[in-house]
């Protein structure tokens, strides 16, 4: 598996890179960050998948990708589903035709072309896919958000524009979602060991593993999708592990994405929004 988390800073090394890897014994992965230039992002992905003759089971970026890996920007129906209602305060997705959404488009579509000519990765055997090999768009911030029960919340993120940071070792002093992450490490290979560290404090690395988890939920076809057919989809993590609402036991995610079909399929009338849940669409009713 492999995990991107797209950064394109002429400067600093802002593109996080991890290879999630397991044998009979073990599940394990390497994070490392690299610039923007492809002669370090290729010494980069070297160090965290050695081998360049195994298939990739699945790529996960942290970026907007369109069907077919299409360049051109538009504002998409997976933002517009995860914008609305109790997304709008935590940590939703920006308009890939707007702000830096323009750029962080070019950069995920420049990345996912560059494994593609790397790697060999696998036929996407997923639904809903966006290309002919597993390369799936990645959201750390809510991959993670919906792990967390309403009730607790962070009301903002601690560090500007760094809900993923915050969210991962959320709450403080008794971090739950890294323990979530942990069962869906132990769900999805299970009888492994788990050797990768989890205690990540560098914002490339964690982004970067939360995109490579991205990675091996879809390859384990146990994930949710948001979006559409026309204009791709972001992927979270399985429902099971969801966080309560308030004051509910419905997931507050679930809940707000059913009211979310409804609302965008009345005002975006070019798209069909779905839902899926490991490959089969959640019904309207």
């Amino acid at each position: 598996m492999l995990g991107i988390d797209v950064g394109y800073s002429a400067r600093r090394k802002t593109t996080g890179f991890c290879g999630l890897a397991w044998d009979a014994r073990a599940v394990r992965w390497t994070c490392h960050n690299a610039g923007r230039d492809e002669p370090d992002r290729r010494d980069v992905l070297r160090r965290v998948l050695p081998d360049r003759e195994v298939e990739l089971s699945a790529v996960a970026i942290d970026g907007p990708l369109l069907p077919r890996l299409d360049p051109t920007p538009r504002y998409r129906c997976a933002e517009s589903l995860l914008s609305r209602g109790a997304f709008a305060r935590r940590g939703k997705p920006g308009p890939t035709n707007g702000g830096s959404g323009r750029d962080l488009h070019a950069h995920a579509t420049r990345l996912a072309n560059f494994v593609l000519r790397e790697r060999r990765v696998r036929p996407a055997a997923h639904v809903p896919a966006i290309h002919a090999r597993a390369i799936v768009e990645a959201f750390p911030n809510l991959f993670l958000g919906v792990l967390c029960d309403e009730a607790d919340y962070p009301r903002a993120a601690r560090r500007r524009r760094k809900w993923t940071d915050t969210l991962y070792n959320w709450p403080p002093g008794d971090p739950v979602i890294p323990r979530k992450l942990r069962r869906l490490v132990e769900s999805l290979v299970p009888r492994r060991a788990i050797e990768g560290e989890l205690c990540l404090d560098d914002h490339e690395e964690v982004a970067s593993f939360v995109c490579a988890l991205t990675a091996l939920s879809v390859a384990a076809n146990r994930f949710v999708a948001v979006g559409c057919d026309r204009d791709g989809c972001i992927v979270l993590s399985l429902r099971e592990l969801w966080g309560r609402g308030a004051p509910s036991s419905v997931p507050w995610a679930e809940r707000e994405l059913r009211a979310n079909l409804a609302r965008v399929a009345a005002d975006v009338p070019h798209c069909e929004p779905a839902v899926y849940e490991d490959g089969d669409r959640w019904s309207l009713a």
